[in-house]
């Protein structure tokens, strides 16, 4: 199949896969926007913007999207090297005048790009990361840096907020521009992202999803106020929404010299770090990871209220991007659900089905007293999905087997299920209605199932 023709189907069902889920964790809201080739192939949300004023989500719902700034920071700097303004081996102090004669005035360029740099992630006050108080101003991010070392330059992958937000006073010497209007100029406007900015915008703060806590250590959630991340706004400032998202990060795919060269574009890319005990690194500016067998680049983000993630694939020329306004938003784990529904698609069928039979008549959500399942047709054939698990093994899916008008068959991967075991379907004027098997229990369409307060034998 074409990937535009796979990537359509993963958004014909991923709006009900990931909306159910959003209900079951009891999450606020979410925003999922799917690019191909550089083209937005669709966008879809659920949920809400703000809860207690019942605000549903749209695609046009703001967001903060926090270390994706990193990306923007990482773009500008490049930007500034091929226009010969910036060199990637040239000293901070260079740029930073107050930090010469400090034990952080010859990390270099590169090595605050990879997070090489060895100094602070945040300094020994992060407090403001919980809003205790108000995030550093340009001097008093200088004193945290001055002091900042805490591994040796190269020694080891040591993420930075502190390191980045150097970069974007990198950036105002370089260019003469203030850190915004440059990224403004060069970034944003270049590619006509009219939802998207670097820093809190007072205007559109209307537009901006409200921001909730997680349900990890209370019962229910708190809201989360927006506010300026002043000097670190190069590390984690930007508001956007998934559809600009996907078509910035496109950007970075070869061939689109909107922003930056080829060349400039695979040193990004490059692999400087791999994560220990993981399977995603760093390269300039950019993550790099393993998604389904699929080297991708892009980033994620954490901002008080906000978890996102977007991830590219260069290989298949898909972007793909989550949003979600909780801290406990599962935006990694939806990104990679989306990646496993469209390897799903990408599969051959395991036993062949008649032409001209009509698969659709078998799929529906249905339920029994032991939770729910999805018989959905992707690629050509029909599986089971378990909407209320979050994550997909593709490699454990069920597939099943076309028998005849009435009757599928399970081909349960590992034995522990009902592999060889019929569903036998019945039907009524709305579709499939129930199910019998795998394994003999009755399963009925979720919407008319109806569990009793006491469930016992009937007398």
């Amino acid at each position: 199949m074409e990937t535009a023709a796979i990537w359509s189907e993963v958004l014909d069902y991923a709006p009900k896969l990931l909306e159910f889920q959003r209900q079951h964790q009891r999450m606020p809201g979410f925003q999922v926007a799917v690019a191909v080739d550089g083209k937005l192939l669709g966008s879809f949300s659920g949920g809400f913007a703000d809860v207690a004023a019942g605000t549903l989500m749209t695609e046009d719902t703001l967001f903060r999207v926090a270390s994706h700034s990193k990306t923007f920071t990482g773009t500008a700097i490049m930007q500034l090297v091929e226009q010969g303004k910036v060199r990637l081996d040239d000293p901070v102090e260079q740029h930073v005048p107050e930090l010469k004669g400090t034990e952080m005035a010859g990390v270099t360029v590169a090595e605050l790009l990879s997070h090489s740099s060895g100094i602070t992630r945040d300094g020994d006050d992060s407090d403001f990361w919980i809003l205790s108080r108000k995030f550093p101003s340009r001097d008093e991010l200088i004193e945290m840096a001055k002091t900042g070392k805490r591994n040796e330059p190269g020694a080891h992958l040591k993420y930075s907020n502190v390191g980045y937000s150097l970069l974007g006073l990198v950036i105002e010497e370089a260019s003469g521009q203030d850190y915004a209007a440059y990224v403004t100029e060069n970034i944003v406007n270049r590619l006509g992202l009219r939802n998207t900015g670097p820093e809190l915008d007072p205007a559109r703060e209307p537009e901006l999803a409200r921001g909730y806590s997680a349900l990890t250590y209370a019962p229910e959630r708190s809201t989360i106020d927006h506010i300026d991340t002043h000097s670190m706004a190069a590390a984690t400032g930007f508001y956007s929404t998934a559809a600009d998202l996907v078509t910035y990060f496109s950007a970075h795919l070869p061939g689109d010299d909107t922003l930056l060269t080829d060349r400039s574009k695979r040193r990004m890319q490059h692999p400087v770090w791999a994560a220990s005990g993981a399977n995603h690194g760093y390269g300039l500016g950019l993550m790099l990871a393993e998604v389904q067998g699929k080297q991708v680049f892009g980033h994620g983000g954490g901002y008080p209220g906000h978890i996102t993630r977007t991830w590219v694939d260069p290989e298949s020329r898909v972007c793909v991007s989550v949003l979600t306004n909780s801290l406990d938003g599962p935006a990694n784990t939806w990104v990679n659900e989306l990646f496993a529904l469209a390897s799903i698609i990408a599969k051959e069928p395991t036993s062949a089905v008649p032409e001209g039979t009509d698969l659709s008549r078998f799929t529906g959500r249905f339920a029994s007293l032991w939770g729910l399942g999805d018989v959905v047709e992707l690629g050509g054939k029909l599986v089971e999905v378990s909407p209320a698990a979050m994550g997909i093994d593709v490699d454990g899916l069920t597939e099943l087997e076309y028998v005849d008008e009435s009757t599928l068959r399970s081909l349960e991967p590992t034995g522990f299920g009902g592999r060889g075991e019929t569903m036998h379907y019945e039907f009524d004027d709305d579709g499939a209605s129930a199910i019998r098997g795998p394994g003999g229990m009755l399963q009925r369409r979720h919407a008319d199932f109806q569990i009793e307060e006491r469930v016992s034998i009937p007398v």
